[in-house]
């Protein structure tokens, strides 16, 4: 009886440490890292608010593979890049592009091999941006539309418009969009549009610049619009009309920060860190779902105060406590 009962009691601490070890062993295996998830990163202007609080949202909670390419603003040096990764498309989870231009060749390049996930576009849906298919990869991102209604709304509250020139980058088709909104508003408004065409790598800009600088062309206001080059340019743009008594509105911070004096922008570091929420959405679902891109929820109205007491422009009390002023 007695050996029975200690060949009980060994069988059963034998069973328990086996257990244990099992245990163990489940637990290690818990908590090996899971596989990275591969990134490609197509970028246009190189690095922006956007992609930092994409990828530090994105760093918090998955491990991260990611290659990037940056176009300088070049379409040729995109295309090449593009195509000679063109045959590797189908190794990443998913491909990332910033902006119009960049998101539309990646879209042609892709040919739906892989998931993609625009950023900062400004129409997607005139772009082209969509699932050609219920069943094709999912197509989804973000757009950081502000209406040009509410940029103007704004302004009018701090003066007078009449002459309004827009810097219009005829190569961009986000650029074409937007001149077509501002050119339904002015007409509506009763607010003369000139159109200052510019293109990368001519003269053109700086021909208009002097023109600006000279004070020779007949506007009070200067519409600043949401393009890549235009926003690359923002610095010699601003010096231009640092003298002159043109009052330059702009749809981006960059505008403001160089010397603008007014814009309704969008948070570019939120926006990155909501695209990135989405993105774990769809790799959740395995990268079947069709989700709708996510729009501006953040919106600030900043402007430039160093401008603003240049410019001897006084904010209305319909304003106090709206605006964030940039020093």
């Amino acid at each position: 009886m007695i050996r029975t009962v200690a060949l009980l009691a060994a069988l059963l601490c034998s069973f328990l440490a086996s257990g244990s070890a099992q245990a163990q062993t489940e637990s290690l295996t818990s908590q090996q890292p899971s596989q990275p998830l591969k990134l490609l990163m197509v970028l246009w202007r190189g690095e922006t608010d956007a992609e930092r609080g994409f990828l530090d949202q994105l760093q918090q909670q998955v491990p991260l593979e990611v290659t990037r390419i940056n176009a300088q603003q070049d379409r040729s040096q995109l295309a090449r890049e593009l195509w000679s990764l063109a045959p590797n498309f189908d190794q990443f989870d998913l491909l990332y592009s910033f902006g119009t231009t960049a998101s539309v060749m990646t879209k042609s390049v892709n040919r739906e091999r892989a998931p993609q996930l625009y950023s900062m576009v400004h129409n997607p849906a005139a772009a082209g941006l969509e699932p050609a298919t219920p069943t094709s990869p999912p197509l989804t991102g973000s757009t950081d539309a502000i209406p040009a209604r509410q940029q103007l709304n704004v302004a009018r509250q701090l003066f007078d418009i009449k002459r309004i020139g827009l810097l219009f980058n005829s190569r961009e088709q986000n650029s074409r969009i937007q001149l077509e909104e501002l050119e339904l508003l002015c007409q509506e408004m009763g607010i003369k549009l000139v159109i200052l065409r510019v293109a990368p790598n001519s003269q053109s800009l700086e021909n208009h610049l002097a023109r600006l600088r000279a004070s020779s062309v007949d506007i009070d206001t200067l519409y600043l619009p949401n393009d890549s080059y235009i926003i690359s340019q923002s610095k010699q743009i601003m010096a231009a009309v640092q003298h002159p008594p043109y009052r330059a509105i702009g749809t981006h911070e960059t505008f403001v920060r160089d010397g603008a004096l007014l814009a309704v922008a969008p948070d570019f570091e939120a926006m990155g860190r909501n695209l990135a929420r989405l993105l774990l959405e769809l790799q959740a679902d395995g990268f079947r779902s069709h989700l709708p891109p996510i729009t501006v929820e953040q919106q600030r109205i900043i402007y430039n105060d160093t401008t603003r007491q240049r410019l001897k422009v006084q904010i209305p009390d319909t304003l106090a406590g709206k605006l964030v002023a940039i020093p």
